[in-house]
């Protein structure tokens, strides 16, 4: 009896220490894996074709169905000013994430290998660092995935909610957007992206010539 007390009491204790981001993740996670569920078959209207892609939903809007990208700007994980406009006639991709997602941890590697290989036909990847713990949390996740690219530090999850128009979700992270020359939102992806989803999109946007 003494034992099983002390099995849960052990138990509690570490659900007690779960990290209060986490823990919200952990929440939101089941709301957001029922609306991916309700959008896994591939559907097509007014432009918009919404497929299953691994872990991910992926949203392709025809040219004539594309909304304009809000215009972002705020401070790095450095504290530097940071501002999308800069990139204006480049292929954006921004990626939503959080050090704490376990999703974005996994797809860190993938991101910043399609960054490096679309570089070249004028593709630029910018983060948004949502909602992280600490002020550390962010610049040792970069450190730890040799990410080269710049993300927003997005503590209040302002710049996220600016998109909440495009099905962003600050707790529910990762989510990607790919915006095309023209600051027009081309795809949405909601979920963990795979290297084979990620590559065909960027570079299917990149080779528009309209």
């Amino acid at each position: 009896m003494i034992l099983r007390l002390s099995m849960r009491r052990s138990a509690s204790s570490r659900r007690a220490g779960l990290r209060p981001a986490r823990r919200r993740w952990v929440a939101a996670l089941s709301v957001g894996m029922a609306l991916l569920t309700g959008c896994a078959a591939s559907r097509a209207a007014d432009g918009v074709t919404t497929t299953a892609a691994g872990k991910a939903v992926v949203t392709r809007y025809a040219v004539d169905a594309r909304r304009v990208a809000p215009e972002v700007s705020g401070i790095d994980l450095h504290g530097a000013p940071l501002d999308l406009q800069r990139f204006r006639g480049k292929v954006i991709v921004l990626n939503f994430w959080a050090s704490w997602c376990p999703p974005c941890r996994s797809e860190a590697p993938v991101l910043e290998e399609v960054f490096q290989e679309t570089a070249p036909l004028g593709v630029q990847f910018v983060g948004v660092d949502i909602r992280e713990n600490g002020p550390s949390d962010g610049p040792a996740f970069v450190a730890t995935h040799h990410i080269t690219y710049p993300s927003f530090a997005d503590t209040s999850a302002a710049i996220a909610l600016q998109f909440r128009g495009e099905g962003i979700n600050p707790a529910v992270p990762p989510s990607t957007l790919i915006i095309d020359r023209a600051g027009r939102i081309a795809v949405r992806v909601l979920g963990e992206l795979t290297y084979n989803t990620l590559k065909p999109l960027v570079v299917s946007v990149a080779k528009e010539t309209s």
